[in-house]
């Protein structure tokens, strides 16, 4: 073989060969790590959101959730006060600590409706833009699609319309009593 690659033209051949077979390899590596990109899945398809940014930036959404505690911490006291009045003190703790875990299911169940109402903001805005999965913002270091504003303005919308549609409720309730 040695005598083979003496030749200056054989040398040629040889390098041009190698080269050609460099060059195809090259090339189908480039082409199997490209992958099919028509078919793959777009890179931005994870939406980051800040759900304490969106619960702040919706006043109305904590105030509704706060006058709703309030709301039923008084009605218990009330109810309370009135049971508790002819007790003895062992009687009341037991009452205190039912009334306690009453209202604890109470303010849990106020929590999940506005975690409710977040979600469901969340899942129109990932919808309209596309998105595969939306995680907490707290929760990434970097990356994703923050839909953070996207997601207070949907939810104030839906906050509002809601407020329109209790007031009008309201309103026919006392037009109704009225008459």
């Amino acid at each position: 073989m040695m005598t083979a690659l003496g030749n200056k033209k054989n040398v040629k051949i040889f390098s041009f060969a190698l080269a050609g077979v460099f060059i195809a390899s090259v090339g189908i590596m480039a082409i199997v790590s490209m992958g099919d990109t028509a078919n793959a899945a777009p890179t931005s398809d994870i939406g980051v959101v800040d759900q304490r940014q969106v619960i702040s930036d919706n006043g109305t959404l904590a105030l509704d959730y706060q006058k709703k505690l309030k709301e039923t911490a008084d009605e218990m006291q009330k109810d309370f006060d009135a049971k508790a009045e002819n007790m003895t003190d062992a009687e009341k703790e037991k009452l205190f600590a039912d009334m306690q875990q009453q209202f604890n299911q109470k303010r849990t169940s106020i929590e999940k409706e506005m975690a409710d109402q977040v979600t469901g903001a969340v899942k129109s805005v990932a919808s309209k833009r596309g998105l595969s999965l939306v995680v907490d913002k707290a929760a990434v270091i970097y990356g994703g699609t923050d839909i953070t504003k996207d997601v207070s303005d949907s939810l104030a919308k839906s906050t509002s319309v809601s407020a329109d549609a209790a007031k009008t409720d309201a309103a026919k309730t006392d037009s109704s009593t009225t008459k």
